[in-house]
């Protein structure tokens, strides 16, 4: 049986992690790269489609510098999923994306699949790895 104590730190643990989803969102919105960087692990990877891979804190750097900077992405968390297992922890949560490409108004959705870690008492991101549904003009919307 799991005790009270034992139960509150893992409703904690996860509120923390939510948390952590939420103020990237924020951060990305605000291209706050170095919230951003300070989200991930030092070992952190990011990943998105089609195969782009970005480990480590010089790569994530060029990530959230330039990278956001040209989209100016405003992302949207919901749907979170998490489960805990001492100092790491794992979790999936639904993503929509408002976003401007080249000049275009786009409309994204789809979703994380994370990997946490507890460093120094607070939770980070070990591992993030987008994946889409799909990624298109709002003008066009997603139903073709």
């Amino acid at each position: 049986m799991v005790s009270l104590e034992e139960r509150v730190q893992l409703m904690e643990d996860k509120d923390e992690i939510r948390e952590l989803t939420a103020k990237y969102c924020y951060a990305v919105a605000a291209q706050d790269s170095d919230a951003l960087i300070d989200m991930f692990t030092e070992d952190g990877i990011f990943d998105m489609p089609p195969d782009r891979h970005f480990e480590g804190r010089e790569q994530l750097s060029e990530l959230y510098t330039a990278g956001i900077a040209e989209a100016t992405p405003k992302p949207f968390i919901q749907n979170h999923v998490i489960s805990v297992d001492g100092d790491t922890a794992t979790g999936n949560c639904a993503v929509e994306i408002r976003l401007v490409e080249n000049g275009v108004a786009m409309t994204a959705c789809g979703y994380y699949n994370d990997k946490y870690r507890r460093e120094n008492g607070a939770w980070k991101f070990a591992h993030r790895d987008f994946n889409l549904y799909h990624w298109v003009p709002l003008s066009e919307g997603w139903g073709n």
